[in-house]
């Protein structure tokens, strides 16, 4: 989308504008406006009204007061917006979260969607993914009982994935060893790329073997390969419904859908991993679930390269500066806790 150029007054009204709506979700009139600005009301509503005429702002009918619109925030972030930093104070929580955090990977990603949540009292967003080109160290395979195993896959450049798996059949405890060694003879040192091109051929022969948790552990490597495989955490659905836009019940129902189904926003992320730096979409500029939210989301890294994405969802009357900011630091925060608990 290309954005019409602004003057100086027009850009400063209009942030004026946005702010005011991000505090108080109530439409803003030039009164509002003009108490921080050295222009008369009278001025201040003809550059309101130029700034709909151009597409930037409308008003209920209702009121005489202005609310942006989807191609408003997108000037805003694109033009005005400078990110806010977080202090010390907020910092050193964070720190001192990922401190108390647990090694494994998947459990500094949820712990990180849970801090993003937190600090924004919106929806944090974060998945891990692993690439394709990195190479497989050895499994692990530990029985709780004959039907719930947890498999860990040790990865190289010491990550780390755990897959909790239920089967549907018992297995004999004894064969688990068993097992393990055969998965590491075959698989150990390959990329799970060139571990995929023989996974359905794999997969058939340990069918007739009839060894279940085999073919279990087959179709995990498969998911992880896979972006619509990787879990996606999701937290602070709750701060969404406490948000006006969707107190009415069709809306909190498209955010529970949202939360529930998660593919939408799996179809985002994964446009992230060709994609550095970070990305603010906004309302209509999303796929038609995600049209009543705006989302920032970023990219993290681990030994030079991408490992998973993270963000914050809310709606599209969203403190752009502080979310940005948050975000941005949150992915350095992940990339550093992920080098130390693994470095």
């Amino acid at each position: 989308m290309v954005l019409e150029l602004l003057h100086e007054r027009e850009e400063n009204v209009l942030s004026s504008v946005i702010h005011h709506y991000v505090a108080t979700a109530k439409p803003v009139g030039s009164q509002v406006i003009s108490g921080g600005m050295d222009l008369s009301p009278a001025t201040i509503r003809n550059v309101l009204v130029d700034l709909e005429k151009k597409g930037f702002l409308t008003h209920p009918h209702t009121s005489a007061g202005r609310v942006p619109l989807d191609q408003g925030y997108r000037f805003y972030v694109d033009r005005l917006m400078r990110a806010r930093s977080l202090n010390l104070k907020e910092k050193q929580q964070v720190e001192q979260e990922y401190q108390e955090a647990k090694d494994e990977v998947e459990v500094l990603v949820r712990h990180t969607a849970k801090i993003l949540s937190a600090m924004t009292r919106l929806a944090g967003v974060a998945v891990f993914h692993v690439p394709q080109e990195i190479s497989l160290d050895h499994f692990k395979i530990i029985a709780v009982d004959s039907h719930r195993i947890l498999v860990v896959l040790s990865l190289g450049e010491g990550l780390v994935k755990e897959e909790w798996v239920r089967l549907e059949a018992p297995v004999d405890l004894g064969e688990i060893d068993k097992i393990t060694r055969l998965l590491n003879s075959r698989f150990a040192g390959a990329t799970l790329a060139q571990i995929r091109e023989g996974l359905l051929k794999e997969v058939e022969s340990v069918k007739k073997a009839k060894l279940t948790i085999l073919e279990t552990a087959l179709k995990l490597i498969d998911s992880a390969l896979q972006f619509d495989g990787d879990e996606i955490h999701v937290v602070g659905v709750a701060g969404l419904a406490e948000q006006p836009e969707f107190h009415n019940y069709p809306m909190m129902e498209q955010v529970l859908r949202l939360v529930e189904q998660k593919r939408p926003l799996a179809q985002v992320l994964g446009r992230q991993w060709a994609k550095p730096g970070l990305a603010v979409e906004i309302g209509h500029e999303l796929s038609q679930p995600l049209r009543a939210f705006s989302f920032v989301h970023i990219p993290y890294y681990y030994q030079g390269q991408v490992v998973g994405a993270l963000g914050v969802l809310g709606p599209t009357r969203m403190a752009y500066d502080r979310v940005s900011g948050v975000v941005r630091y949150m992915a350095e925060s992940l990339e550093n806790a992920l080098s130390q608990k693994n470095g």
